[in-house]
């Protein structure tokens, strides 16, 4: 996948560069990024912010949709590192809070930061976690916080999903309006068999998904898997979505939850 975006890159920068015109790199990110990077709700329903609880959250950038995120505190978000990839200018991001639908305003924040950890990899998306501190707190009407997950999660066990993403792997725009999905955790022994050849599995990550029919997919990306108002995993990645072969990806917030609580602690005290 790396080598075919490095491929892809390299003819739009020689196109252009016939052409004679300006590559502006946050255009370019926006072609490159979305179908490889956010990651893969379909086989779900919709579902209102105010029915799902209220902690889940869009970001943008410059404006455009790019990602879900989960409410931790009332200035703290959880997402996924690789939304940030190619994104760097904090400046430019913005939190949507308390909406069902994208082109409802709801709240509307800006980040003051996001910190990822040094461990996160691009080329096999360990550690896909990062954490981000808003400009002021959001609170009020479907307006929520997660707590962290406590739950052991055991295979067949069924958590839900939510996002604006695809609902056919084949398309290729956003969801206007919320959808969610009930999906069971597979196990650590099934997931490593399915991707060995593909991708490099790492502790940070565990499987969930009803092949061929339920899974979360793109502009999903970092938003939350929930079990009982208890945030267990964020929507990493996948090979295309409800595929009949391979699983979704998650972060597993238990794994990652030592980074979560100091991360927190340090924003929280500024």
């Amino acid at each position: 996948m790396q080598r075919f975006l490095l491929m892809l890159v390299a003819l739009f920068v020689v196109v252009h560069a016939q052409d004679n015109q300006t590559i502006d790199r946050d255009e370019l990110n926006k072609l490159i990024f979305p179908a490889s990077q956010h990651s893969r709700v379909i086989g779900g329903e919709y579902t209102t912010i105010e029915k799902l609880g209220g902690y889940l959250v869009a970001m943008r950038y410059r404006n455009d949709f790019i990602c879900g995120g989960t409410l931790l505190a009332s200035r703290i978000v959880l997402t996924a590192a690789h939304c940030f990839l190619g994104r760097e200018v904090v400046q430019r991001w913005e939190v949507q809070a308390g909406i069902t639908a994208l082109s409802e305003h709801g709240q509307r924040v800006l980040l003051d930061e996001f910190i990822t950890p040094s461990s996160f990899r691009e080329s096999d998306m360990n550690m896909d976690v990062s954490l981000a501190r808003l400009a002021r707190p959001v609170w009020g009407k479907n307006i929520q916080h997660l707590k962290l997950c406590s739950t052991k999660l055991s295979p067949g066990l069924m958590l839900t999903v939510a996002g604006w993403g695809l609902i056919n792997p084949k398309g290729t725009a956003h969801q206007t309006l919320l959808r969610k999905v009930n999906v069971p955790v597979l196990s650590r022994k099934r997931c490593l068999e399915t991707y060995r050849a593909t991708v490099n599995l790492t502790n940070s990550m565990f499987c969930a998904g009803v092949l061929g029919k339920k899974d979360a997919c793109t502009f999903d990306s970092g938003g939350p898997l929930v079990y009982k108002k208890q945030l267990c995993g964020i929507v990493s990645f996948g090979i295309s979505c409800a595929s009949p072969k391979y699983p979704g990806v998650y972060t597993d917030v238990g794994f990652v939850r030592p980074f979560i609580e100091k991360t927190m602690q340090t924003m929280m005290k500024k």
